[in-house]
């Protein structure tokens, strides 16, 4: 009997060995990539062909795939007897910044994605002035550039630069200066929407923009000495 459970034994590890060495990876399905290359995917991924798929962990799969920064999520899938699928989602570039000298495409969370070289760029917001490193403003600044990119009425907008400075955030649109502070995007923009026109229809000539306080506009004209307000509620004075 002892004799007959070593022999089940080894002909069960070997029949398992002999299964495992047909369970190599010969092909890898990729879907989800946009940007990214096959290659760039399989550069990251590391699995060669010939690999057993039973030696395939999918927490390390996944580790090595977000090391690159454009990779935003990963599904794995192993399909036997010899295919892994890998299904990713791509990070969005929301922004561009400006650091050190160098442009880089950044998405909604901060991540710098890639360095932009040459003069061919998407047009995108761009972050000056602020230190990656500094989370909670690029965090604020990001949510910024989602309030300008949700308003319909900077899509024809040719530049638009967010900056940072100690009394807050603070924002340049095709030349207009903005001081924007902290918070309340949404609603802060949309008090601008109602009021540019009228500034623009009276050719008024504005060294900056104030959107820092509640329910109010303060506009400062170029060479004038007072302030022309609007409130919520009251006409353009």
């Amino acid at each position: 009997m002892v004799l007959l459970g070593v022999v089940v034994t080894a002909v069960a590890v070997l029949g398992l060995k002999m299964f495992g060495e047909q369970l190599r990876v010969d092909d890898i399905l990729i879907s989800g990539n946009s940007r990214l290359e096959r290659e760039d995917v399989l550069a990251s991924l590391k699995v060669k062909r010939g690999e057993s798929l039973l030696n395939l962990h999918f927490s390390e799969l996944r580790g090595r795939l977000k090391q690159n920064h454009w990779i935003k999520k990963v599904d794995l899938r192993k399909q036997y007897p010899d295919t892994l699928e890998v299904r990713i989602e791509e990070a969005e570039p929301r922004a561009l910044l400006s650091h050190e000298g160098q442009l880089y495409l950044v998405d909604g969370d901060g991540n710098r994605l890639e360095s932009i070289k040459g003069e061919t760029t998407p047009f995108l917001p761009v972050i000056k002035n602020i230190d990656p490193g500094l989370r909670k403003e690029m965090g604020e600044a990001l949510k910024l550039v989602g309030a300008l990119s949700g308003k319909g009425a900077f899509a024809d907008r040719e530049s638009i630069e967010v900056s940072l400075e100690s009394y807050g955030l603070t924002v340049h649109i095709d030349g207009e200066f903005i001081k924007v502070g902290y918070g309340e995007y949404e609603e802060k923009f949309a008090r601008w929407i109602e009021l540019e026109p009228e500034i623009r229809k009276r050719g008024l000539p504005v060294q900056y923009v104030d959107l820092r306080f509640k329910d109010t506009v303060i506009v400062k004209p170029l060479e004038e000495e007072k302030e022309v307000k609007k409130e919520k509620g009251k006409a353009l004075s």
